[in-house]
């Protein structure tokens, strides 16, 4: 509750009450059913949000606007956002997006939508890396008619990479694309821009993580430009196998932050 004021008043809604005391004090809880818990708030909370809503779409309106320079730019290695520029025209509307990455995936979020509850899963505030092979396993194997993308940084793909032999050996089509810039984004500029230098925080430039899907059995496939991007990720969506799609990117841009962590 430390990011809201110190007079603000919290009311917790769960399913059950905790084991232990909430950290901060709430002035009231709402334990029990949720859906009939939230269906009694709503009737008593007024509706006529017009103008917040506006304030909001505008907020929204000049943020996408400041954005179009990133989502069109031509660089190689390539622009985190022009990556996912090529990727959305091909995601379906219920597509399930998995994100097991730092900065690669805080990019993802800021551009690529979700329509349908349940089609966004993150690796969470505290990182976690590692857990976008599970997810998207799990997210496929429930939902096998919708496509499941899984959005990977080359370091998130180090804590467990060989997972795609699971998700080969079971036939699970899922597409992945890998943010390759050969550092530990999230590590590495915080760093430069707190203490002007940065410790243990690169990876090997180019690996080939491609190559590790195609030697399991998957469909692989590196790419360094914009024109490239596109039909590799067609070629992944139809090729009907785990799908690695490895796109080289710039590690000079770094993603804008308002606070050192977030």
């Amino acid at each position: 509750g430390g990011v809201f004021g110190a007079n603000t008043q919290l009311i917790v809604a769960d399913r059950c009450e905790p084991d232990r005391e909430h950290p901060r004090a709430v002035a009231a809880g709402l334990y029990g059913d949720l859906p009939a818990t939230l269906t009694a708030l709503a009737s008593a909370v007024p509706n006529h949000h017009e103008e917040w809503i506006g304030a909001l779409r505008t907020v929204e309106t000049e943020a996408r606007a400041a954005e179009v320079a990133e989502l069109a730019d031509d660089r190689t290695p390539l622009h985190p956002m022009r990556v996912y520029a090529e990727l959305m025209p091909l995601l379906d509307h219920d597509a399930i997006i998995v994100i097991d990455a730092g900065d690669f995936g805080s990019y993802a979020g800021r551009v690529i939508d979700s329509y349908t509850p349940g089609s966004w899963l993150d690796s969470g505030p505290f990182g976690c890396l590692g857990s976008g092979p599970g997810y998207a396993l799990a997210a496929k194997l429930a939902r096998p008619d919708r496509q499941v993308v899984l959005l990977q940084g080359d370091g998130a793909f180090g804590f467990s990479g060989m997972e795609w032999d699971t998700l080969v050996r079971h036939g699970v089509h899922v597409v992945s694309v890998v943010g390759n810039n050969g550092i530990w984004g999230l590590e590495k500029h915080p760093m430069e821009m707190v203490y002007g230098y940065s410790v243990v925080a690169d990876l090997r430039p180019g690996t080939r993580y491609d190559d590790v899907v195609r030697a399991l059995g998957g469909h692989g496939e590196l790419v360094s430009t914009p024109a490239e991007l596109q039909p590799a990720l067609r070629r992944a969506f139809d090729s009907g196998l785990p799908a690695v799609v490895n796109a080289l990117t710039d590690p000079g841009v770094a993603y804008p932050r308002r606070s050192n962590l977030a």
